[in-house]
Formats: structure tokens, C-alpha cells, sequence
């Protein structure tokens, strides 16, 4: 455990810093110098900056070396305001804040007596001073562009991001979609349980979305792959507001192609509605802005036992947001928003009709405040709560039937017991076949009650001073985070009941011997040729996570043209969940304090052009893991899994009958997992390191080129193996051979070996940046990379499997055989462009373009204990690639004008407009024999195996695309803007 002191002096770091600044920055910053027609500086200068996204005005006093700073700026654009006597007033326009971005200027003031004022050029496009790489979306280019209606589609559209086989949620440098952070007003939103998206907000709602993609300072952390960073509208002095609608269906969509062998999209429905309004409650002091958006989403499908149904998604999206400008120096900010959602959701891969009613979403509240102390010190602070409730109801919450076919490339899903029949008799060479009344429903997994909350607390103090002629400016803080989880779920079936059959398990036929005598609360059957499982298994656990973080950077600005950022980052935390306390032997749960987590960041920028338009800049970070919830539950809570081998119950004739608790045959074998899972005590932190060196230089006003390099390698990974072939289990850093096991104490018959786990990126990416003027934009990129290793991340997409550091891929040696290779992410080539043109008739057309070459594909074999697809036939990625894709999307944008302030724009998106039907996901199953033997290129499998021929246990459709492109949809809508 960390030393009680230690922890003490975490929070009393975060105290003195007066109130508990958000995960990441929620503004930008203006600063530069002014100097006079001879290059001499001006001190005294006042400068004053004006915006509509301003509350009054800011002014700074340039100092003795013309220098003056603006922090704290809201996203915007603004005016620019210099006097000092003497000189002509100067003045320049529209210059463009970014969310987390310095504007850097170079201002000339000439001699004059009179009150003439002087516009200079354009702001520079580079941010001068940040090592920090991706990209920024602001509100005016996420409404010119065709994107989905959140701002988790804006993500795919920054270099060297790709989908990650999890939904909305990215692959950001070759990390796992499971490894990001996402951030809304300041307030971490991830979901606690999973690592993934936990809320989103529509475009409505957003200001501006930065995509950070690496090179981040020392006060981010908790991130191996990205940020989604994203700010929210505030009000205003003047009162404006949009009410916007859009819908689509099946009708303005072509047909994709069918999918062998599973359920069917029929048709769709979905539209949304919604009105956003901001302005003031007193002028430039206090502003306010609400939103609401309701969504609805229909699919028509038809399971693959030609059962029809209707999946349906309710989904309302809120905003809220008050600003409150003390005095100009200080300033307040209350935010809050949610996406709560109703669905049904349907199991298209089954014989009959299997779902649940689903209920989720979140809700986040956050306090940020922001001052100035003098004319060098900076305060920022930051309170919020994040809270999200989950509950899965099935349709018929009674025990599920699983027929587990060899002579299948799949598993075939059976409905409840009420209206299922099977075939009396089968045996290995004739398989089970199922007729189901058409109105059968069957139950799926069940979850009661699923909370997750984060209670979040932040601070840090910046000063700004010099030692000499080298500028310091030095930011200090710290955080505090209280993070839960409780799952309370099972599967489906009877309550819990002693467990009664013939038994054979410990010798000479036993009759009517109690195998278990209370059971679990939920049971499922899967059916085997031969023999079956009666699976039982529930949860009812909590798990909490404190986590502190202290860092201190240094950005030191040598002259006008070079800085050097330094920065050092401590993070600890304490994992714990029910039985953490209980158990003697390896300790369940995790705990590393300050000294185990030391994340030095170092970058620099150099101006080589020494003209504030080019960037020649390099970085090297260390960046560690913020452990998911999910281990909590399962590897230290109360998880159980009851595992029961039965002969199947037989009729008077012989013929085998369908099982039930009641019913259930003869037990000849039984496999007890749970009781949590202990950790070794040598264990240390996951982290990933990266490396970036780049170049960007501004060729023309507005238009900017780039170049950058970047290594990025994940050390430490932490995940749960065994040693006895799944007896027991343990937490550890694999990598090595183990000749005892640490649970039990015992000698180990034949050592174990375990290969180190390993991740590798390497990019190369080229950009292209053109901002908006003279009615167009225009940004590309074009990656080459390299992702290989042998472990994914913390999501496992080889199967499915979304349990961060406990996946299955290292439980045992023989699921690692081959598993070294190109990993699922890897997208050798990547090239991207999106833009938007303002036609003369008013006209906007925006569009998106991508060009993705495949992703790797594998020979995936069963295994004895773990099931399908946990071992590879051959080495991983070595069975070709999924087809090269591309797509273009485009944006139709028209206003229509009422002179009144009221602006109608009318829209139409159209996604995939040359409908493009590759294959972006392939069966990659290619065999279903279950064995340990593995990396054998002779192994019988694949196309012309299966059914019927001499490898009856072979996949005939490895290789055939399990899903397609987007067929070319269009989206219609409208905006009436106030």
C-alpha cells in the first residue's frame, strides 16, 4: 500500500490550490510581441482583444521586451487592438483561438501623429509553440462537413486514425480502441467500466473538437492512444439559437450486399429534432445556453431464422451551460449534458428471436473556474461528476439454448425452452436441427443494476517570470479522482435452486446426487455433439479506483524563436474491489503510487525561419494507463462461473432429449471458476513511450505543409494467465518462464513460458492544412505505418473480447503460438482530405474523402478450453488483407434568408456517393477443430472444408466478408438559425 503521508500530500497539493482546472484545456491564448519599424521593442504597448465569444474586453500591457499574453481565451475569433503614443494605432482582424492553441504574433507599430489606424496581415496558422499533434475541427468546418451527427465521427478524419472494431470508438497510433480519452467541458467522459465513449454530444451542442494524436504535456495522462477534447457553445450578448430537424430511411439508401449465413437489415428509419438558444442574462457578465435534441432510430430486420423484428434506439441529447464573469480577471463556468437512451436490441445471428431491452447513457455535471493573480500568475480549477446507469433486460428471461455445431462455421442461437424443439436423436456425424415457433422469443444476457460514476477534482497554478533573458513559464497541479463501479448481472434462467442429477464424475453411476446445492442465478445450456454444458454464472460485485496525479512542466522560451518544454508527471492509484480485503496469498487489487509512475516529457519547438510561421519541433513522453473498472468487478469481486459436463437425458427409447435444470442427464465433470483473481506483487504499470520528430511551415497566408515521424512502443502490459491449463489465475506482467505457481506454491510439472507482450507503431505522415479564406478549406494527410506485435490492446479484436488487461489472449501459453504478427489495426497506407467550398450563389459544398488500404487477416483455429477462434492456425496477419476501401461523402449546404435575422439553411448529406462495396471485415474463422497444436500451414480449413467433405470440421467461409461498406445513404435536414 502507498505510505498514508504520500497520499496526504497529494491532496493538500490539490487544496492549496484553492478549488479542486479540467483534464484538458477548454481554451485557447493569444500572446506575441510588439516592436517598432526598427526591430526595437515597445514596452508600455496596451493591447485590447475583442470577440462575440468575449465577455467585455481583455487588456495586457506589453512589457520591457514588448511581450504581452493573453491566457484563458474562449474559442473564437477576434479583433486585436494596439496603442501607445506616438505610434499609429494598429489593428488586426479575425484572429482564429483553437481549442487548446497559442496564437503567436508578430506585431510592427510605425511612427505617426495622427489617429490613422494600420490592419496588418493575417495570423499565422501554426502554433509555434506546442509540440501537441491532430487536429481541430471548429463549429463552422463540423457543419460544413458530411459527418455522423456526434463528434465522435470527426475523430477519423485526423491523420493516422482508423476504426478500431469497437463502434464509434477510434484506433488512435496504433493503440487499441479501447485506450482513449474523451473530454467534454473539462470533464473526463470516458466510460470507467470499459474504456470506450461514454457520452457524446450532436453538433448542435459543440463549439470545437480537438483530436490530439501525441506529443501531449505532462498535465494529460491516462491516455496510450488519443484525446478527444471537446468544448461546448456558450451564450452570448446577442441572442441566437437554431431549430434543426433531420430524417432518413431506407428509401434514400441502396442495397448492401447479403451476408452468408446471418440475419438481414431489412430497412430503417431515423430522424432527429432539436433547438439550441444562447444569450445573456447580464451583459458581458453572466450567459447562458441550453440544448435539447430527441433522436429515434428504427431497423427492420429479419433474424437468421426468418423471425422479423424492429431494433429501436430513443436517444435525448441535453446541454446546459452558464458563464459567469466575476470581474475581467475572473471567471466561472457551470456545464452540464447527458445522452439518455431506451433500445431494443436484436441478435440477427439466431434461429429465433433473441434481444433485450437496454437502458443507458450518462450524465455530467462540472464547475471551472479560471482567474489572473497580478500580471504573472494564472489559476485554474475544475469540480465534476460523471454518472451512468446501464440495465439489460431480455425478452424472456429463461435459460438459452446453444447448439455448438463442429460441422458449423458458426454458432447456431436457439430460442427459450418454450418454444424450442430439436431433433430426438444426433451424434457426430449428424448434427442438431432446431424448428422454433415463429413468435418464440429467447432470453440473452440479463444486467439488473450496471453504475458507474466519477467524481473529478483539479488544479493547477501557472506563472509566468524569467531568469535573465530566458522566459519561464512554469504550470503546477494536481488531480483527484474517485471512480466506481457496480454490476449486478447474470445469465439468464431460473433462480438459484440445488442442482440434482446422476453422476459418474467421481466413479461408479451415482443416482440423484446433488451437484450443487444452492446454483447460481442464471443458467445456460451449450450443446455439444455427445455431451453439453450447463453453464451457470453471475456477478454481484463493486470495485472503486482513487486516483491522484501531481505534474510540473516548464515551458522555457530562450528568444523569441526556440523553446524547450520540460515536464514530469506522477500518477498513483488503488484499485480495489469486494474481497481486496479477504483473501490471503497474492493480494487482489491494484496499487502503485507516485515513485511507480513517472512520465517525463520532453519536446522543443524551433522557429528555423524566425518569422512565427515555422515549426520544426520533436517530443519524447511516456504515458501511462489508467486501469478500466471492469477488473475491479471480475477480478476482485464476486464473479462466478459454474461450469457442469452432462451426458444428455434420454427417453424411454434412447433418444437423446433436450436438457433442463429439472432434467439434466448425467454430470461427469465440473469446472469452478471465480473467487477473484490474485495480483503479483512485483507488478508494474502499463505505459506506452513515444518518439515524434516534425517539421511545419506556413508556404502561403492561410496555407501550411508538414511532415512528421513517429515510434510508439506499449512496455509493462498488464493481463491475467495461468500456469495449470485455467485452474487459477493471476494478475502479472507477462514475459518470461514460470516453473511455480504463485497461487497455489506448487512446483509446476513442465515449466510455463510466456513471451513478453509487444506493440509497435511507426508512421511517417505527410499534411497538407489550407484555412478557411476566400470561401475555401482544404486539409489532407497521408500516412505510412506499420502496427505489429503480439497483443492488441486492451480491447482483443481477434475475438470480440472487450475486458481490459484480463483478455484471454494471455491465459495460457498455446493461445500465444503464433500470435506475433501484424495486428489488427495496421493500415499500411492512408491517405484523407476534407474541405469545403462557398459558391457565389451561396451555395456550401463540403466533402469528406478517404483511402484506407486492408487491415490483416488471420487463419483462427478453436481450443480445447477457451473455444472458437483463441488460437492461430498460422502466424498472425500472415493470410493476406481485407480489400483496399475508399469512400466520398459530400455536404449540400443552401441558406435562404428572411432579412430578419432568421436564416434558413436547408441540407443534404450523401455518405458513400459512388457506393463503394468492399469488404471492410472478413470470416476469419478457419477451422472449428479445438485443439492446442498450432502454426501449422498444413491444418485442413477454409474454402472447400466443412460438411460433408474429408475436414468436416473446416470453415468453407473463411475469407468472406462479414461486413461491407456504408451503401450510398442520404441524409436530409434543415436549420433555421436566429
Amino acid at each position: 500500500m502507498k505510505s498514508s503521508w504520500i497520499k496526504s500530500a497529494a491532496f493538500i497539493a490539490v487544496a492549496l490550490l484553492l478549488v479542486p482546472a479540467a483534464f484538458a484545456q477548454t481554451t485557447g491564448r493569444i500572446e506575441g510581441r510588439v516592436v517598432s519599424e526598427q526591430g526595437e521593442a515597445l514596452p508600455g504597448v496596451t493591447v485590447t482583444i475583442t470577440s462575440p465569444a468575449l465577455q467585455g474586453e481583455r487588456i495586457s500591457v506589453t512589457d520591457a521586451d514588448g511581450r504581452f499574453r493573453f491566457v484563458a481565451v474562449p474559442v473564437g475569433t477576434y479583433n486585436l487592438r494596439a496603442q501607445l503614443e506616438g505610434f499609429g494605432i494598429l489593428e488586426q482582424q479575425d484572429i482564429r483561438v483553437a481549442l487548446d492553441r497559442t496564437v503567436t504574433l508578430q506585431l510592427t507599430m510605425s511612427s505617426a501623429f495622427g489617429e490613422e489606424v494600420t490592419v496588418s496581415g493575417v495570423a499565422p496558422i501554426i502554433d509555434t509553440t506546442s509540440t501537441t499533434t491532430g487536429a481541430n475541427f471548429d463549429e463552422q468546418l463540423f457543419r460544413d462537413l458530411p459527418t455522423s451527427r456526434t463528434f465522435t465521427g470527426l475523430a477519423f478524419a485526423a491523420p493516422g486514425v482508423v476504426t478500431g472494431g469497437l463502434g464509434a470508438n477510434p484506433s488512435i497510433g496504433g493503440a487499441s480502441a479501447a485506450e482513449n480519452r474523451y473530454v467534454i467541458d473539462g470533464l473526463d467522459t470516458t466510460d470507467p467500466a470499459f474504456g470506450t465513449i461514454g457520452t457524446t454530444v450532436p453538433e448542435e451542442f459543440v463549439r470545437e473538437v480537438q483530436v490530439k494524436t501525441g506529443g501531449f504535456e505532462a498535465e494529460y495522462g491516462g491516455a496510450l492512444g488519443g484525446v478527444l477534447n471537446v468544448i461546448t457553445k456558450s451564450g452570448g450578448n446577442e441572442l441566437e439559437g437554431d431549430i434543426f430537424g433531420y430524417y432518413s430511411d431506407d428509401s434514400l439508401q441502396e442495397s448492401s450486399p447479403p451476408v452468408p449465413a446471418v440475419g438481414q437489415v431489412n430497412g430503417y428509419e431515423e430522424y432527429d429534432f432539436g433547438a439550441a438558444i444562447g444569450g445573456k442574462l447580464i451583459q458581458d457578465k453572466l450567459w447562458y445556453f441550453v440544448a435539447a435534441n430527441p433522436s429515434y432510430t428504427d431497423n427492420f430486420v429479419t433474424t437468421r431464422g426468418g423471425i422479423d423484428d424492429t431494433e429501436s434506439q430513443d436517444q435525448l441529447f441535453y446541454s446546459g451551460k452558464l458563464t459567469w464573469q466575476l470581474n475581467p480577471n475572473h471567471q466561472l463556468v457551470a456545464s452540464a449534458f447527458g445522452d439518455p437512451t431506451d433500445q431494443n436490441d436484436t441478435i440477427l445471428n439466431s434461429y429465433g428471436l433473441l434481444g433485450t431491452n437496454d437502458e443507458f447513457g450518462a450524465d455530467s455535471y462540472g464547475l471551472s473556474y479560471n482567474g489572473t493573480v497580478g500580471s504573472s500568475v494564472f489559476l485554474e480549477a475544475s469540480a465534476g461528476f460523471y454518472s451512468e446507469d446501464v440495465s439489460s433486460k431480455p425478452y424472456n428471461d429463461v435459460p438459452r439454448y446453444d447448439i455448438n455445431r463442429n460441422t458449423s462455421y458458426l454458432q447456431d442461437w436457439l430460442g427459450s425452452i418454450n418454444c424450442s424443439s430439436l431433433d430426438p436423436y444426433f451424434d457426430t456425424f449428424s448434427p442438431f436441427t432446431a424448428t422454433l415457433d415463429p413468435s418464440c422469443t429467447g432470453a440473452t444476457f440479463a444486467t439488473e443494476v450496471d453504475e458507474r460514476s466519477r467524481d473529478e477534482y483539479r488544479g493547477s497554478v501557472t506563472w509566468f517570470g524569467q531568469t535573465g533573458s530566458i522566459d519561464h513559464e512554469i504550470k503546477f497541479g494536481g488531480l483527484s479522482r474517485d471512480v466506481s463501479y457496480a454490476d449486478n448481472s447474470r445469465y439468464p434462467g431460473p433462480s438459484p435452486a440445488p442442482l440434482i442429477a446422476d453422476s459418474i464424475a467421481n466413479g461408479p453411476l451415482e443416482r440423484n446426487v446433488v451437484i450443487d446445492p444452492t446454483g447460481l442465478r442464471g443458467q445456460r445450456f451449450a450443446l455439444y455433439n455427445g455431451f453439453y454444458l450447463l453453464i451457470e454464472y453471475q456477478q454481484d460485485s463493486t470495485g472503486d479506483t482513487s486516483e491522484e496525479a501531481l505534474f510540473v512542466q516548464d515551458s522555457i522560451r530562450f528568444n523569441d524563436y526556440f523553446t524547450l518544454n520540460l515536464g514530469l508527471r506522477a500518477d498513483a492509484y488503488n484499485s480495489t474491489g469486494d474481497i481486496s480485503g479477504q483473501a490471503s496469498g497474492l493480494a487482489r487489487e491494484l496499487d502503485f503510487g507516485f515513485s511507480d509512475q513517472l512520465a517525463p516529457r520532453i519536446g522543443f519547438t524551433w522557429d528555423v525561419a524566425k518569422n512565427g510561421r515555422s515549426k520544426l519541433y520533436g517530443h519524447f513522453g511516456r504515458f501511462y494507463e489508467s486501469v478500466p473498472l471492469d477488473i475491479n468487478v471480475r477480478a476482485f469481486g464476486n464473479e462466478r462461473f459454474n461450469f457442469f459436463y452432462f451426458y444428455y437425458p434420454e427417453d424411454s427409447s434412447g433418444n437423446y432429449l433436450l436438457p433442463t435444470a429439472q432434467n439434466p442427464g448425467t454430470h461427469w465433470f465440473t469446472y469452478i471458476l471465480g473467487g477473484g483473481t490474485g495480483v503479483d506483487p512485483n507488478l508494474d504499470p502499463m505505459y506506452t513511450e513515444e518518439t515524434l520528430l516534425g517539421f511545419e511551415y506556413e508556404v502561403a497566408p492561410n496555407l501550411s505543409v508538414g511532415i512528421k515521424g513517429t515510434q510508439r512502443d506499449l512496455n509493462n502490459v498488464i493481463e491475467d494467465i495461468s500456469v495449470d491449463n485455467g485452474q487459477t489465475y493471476y494478475i502479472t506482467n507477462p514475459g518470461g518462464t514460470v516453473s511455480v505457481n504463485p497461487v497455489t506454491g506448487a512446483p509446476l510439472a513442465e515449466s510455463a513460458n510466456f513471451p513478453e507482450p509487444t506493440r509497435e507503431y511507426q508512421a511517417l505522415e505527410l499534411t497538407l492544412n489550407k484555412r478557411f479564406s476566400n470561401n475555401w478549406q482544404l486539409f489532407a494527410s497521408a500516412v505510412y505505418s506499420e502496427n505489429k506485435g503480439n497483443y492488441g490492446g486492451l480491447f482483443r479484436q481477434d475475438n470480440g473480447q472487450l475486458d481490459p488487461n484480463i483478455t484471454s489472449l494471455y491465459d495460457l501459453p498455446d493461445l500465444l503460438k503464433g500470435a506475433d504478427g501484424l495486428l489488427p489495426n495496421d493500415r499500411e497506407y492512408q491517405f484523407k482530405a476534407y474541405g469545403s467550398y462557398v459558391w457565389p450563389i451561396k451555395l456550401t459544398t463540403g466533402f469528406y474523402f478517404q483511402w484506407l488500404n486492408g487491415t490483416p487477416i488471420s487463419k483462427l483455429g478453436g481450443h480445447p478450453l477457451y473455444g472458437a477462434n483463441e488460437r492461430f492456425v498460422t502466424d498472425r496477419g500472415s493470410a493476406g488483407r481485407t480489400p483496399d476501401v475508399w469512400n466520398l461523402d459530400v455536404h449540400l449546404q443552401y441558406p435562404i434568408s428572411f432579412g430578419t435575422g432568421l436564416e434558413l439553411q436547408l441540407i443534404a448529406d450523401i455518405f458513400n456517393i459512388t457506393d463503394q462495396a468492399e469488404a471492410t471485415t472478413v470470416n476469419q474463422t478457419w477451422t472449428n477443430e479445438r485443439k492446442t497444436e498450432t502454426t501449422d500451414p498444413n491444418e485442413c480449413g477454409g474454402p472447400g472444408t466443412g460438411t460433408g467433405t474429408a475436414c468436416p470440421n473446416g470453415n468453407p467461409l473463411w475469407g468472406t466478408p462479414t461486413n461491407y461498406q456504408t451503401p450510398r445513404t442520404i441524409r436530409l435536414g434543415a436549420r433555421l438559425s436566429f
